[in-house]
């Protein structure tokens, strides 16, 4: 690696400590160079400074008063996404195979730590957003049924809720993968995308993109594209809801199922089909001795919200949480 890609990295690393940080008030060169340190960088808090300094007069950073640490900016939240394409490919498998070695989720006890998906809002919209988000559950397009709501000034695992917001954390449908990677069965995430429904019933998907090496979920990007149309569905039972494609061995394909199983017992579902040997599933192939499984979006409901009007602001797959924190969403109704 030269002398330049260390700097590049060292500042993309600098900007992702502050977006981490954002909801949490400007943080000083101390605390930065701490948190490289555990990142592998050596630095001390001069070098720090320079570096700030020289983001300030990018416009990616800056003092909100003369007495205050950094916060990033929008700028600086743009050179995030665009910025060292190379570090981030390959960044959402990596995430996952994290969150599922951290969930520790029991089907048997109903006990343990899932994956979840924290969205932010507008503490004023949370009573019109709870209804769609129901009736999409409801629908089965969607893990489970359990969620936790935060109010300003409370903590959903390490995200704190800014002020006037309120945080909804959502099951995560990678919590899934992480009950048949526990059980011994391997699973590979394949493709996440736009699935046609029609009557209520899967028909094909429009649209696809592979997790192999990409830098963002797939969800998340078709989310933000506005490809989903979850009110008609609700309406009339037919339009474009969001799920993922997994493969696992044709050998464990009856072990899946059991877990699969037993996991709905808990609430814990959002598996639409688990096909044959090497059958395409609603358009999307699937490899040689091997049965794919189509899963649900985690932030389907949440994605329904928005649809609706609601600005909402959505982590996926950000974290992992004791499923004792949550409740059934009708206990919210």
């Amino acid at each position: 690696m030269t002398n330049e890609e260390k700097v590049q990295r060292l500042v993309f690393e600098i900007l992702g400590i502050l977006k981490e940080n954002e909801h949490g008030g400007p943080i000083g060169a101390r605390l930065i160079a701490k948190e490289l340190d555990k990142r592998g960088f050596e630095i001390g808090e001069r070098a720090v400074r320079y570096h700030l300094k020289l983001l300030d007069e990018k416009g990616f950073t800056k003092k909100p008063s003369p007495l205050e640490g950094r916060v990033i900016t929008e700028e600086g939240k743009e050179e995030i996404k665009h910025a060292l394409v190379g570090k981030r490919v390959g960044f959402v498998i990596g995430k996952i195979e994290e969150l599922i070695y951290k969930m520790n989720y029991d089907p048997k006890t109903g006990k343990g730590t899932v994956i979840v998906n924290v969205s932010l809002l507008d503490a004023k919209n949370l009573k019109k957003a709870l209804p769609v988000m129901r009736k999409v559950i409801d629908m089965g397009y969607a893990p489970s049924p359990f969620i936790k709501i935060a109010r300003e000034g409370e903590n959903i695992a390490r995200v704190r809720v800014p002020k006037g917001k309120v945080g909804i954390a959502t099951v995560c449908s990678i919590t899934i993968d992480g009950l048949l990677t526990k059980a011994g069965v391997p699973i590979s995430p394949k493709f996440g995308g736009v699935l046609e429904v029609e009557k209520r019933k899967p028909k094909r998907f429009t649209d696809a993109i592979t997790y192999q090496g990409s830098s963002l979920d797939p969800l998340e990007v078709f989310a933000s594209k506005k490809m989903t149309s979850y009110l008609n569905v609700i309406k009339v039972g037919s339009g474009r809801i969001l799920a993922n494609l997994r493969e696992v061995p044709i050998v464990a394909r009856a072990p899946a199922q059991d877990i699969v199983n037993q996991a709905k017992g808990r609430e814990l579902d959002g598996v639409m089909v688990v096909g044959g040997s090497g059958e395409p599933l609603y358009g999307l192939p699937v490899d040689v001795n091997r049965v794919g499984i189509v899963i649900v979006g985690g932030i389907n409901p949440i994605t329904a919200a928005e649809e609706s009007g609601i600005a909402i602001e959505t982590k996926t797959m950000e974290t992992t949480l004791d499923i004792g924190e949550m409740e059934h969403i009708q206990e919210w109704m």
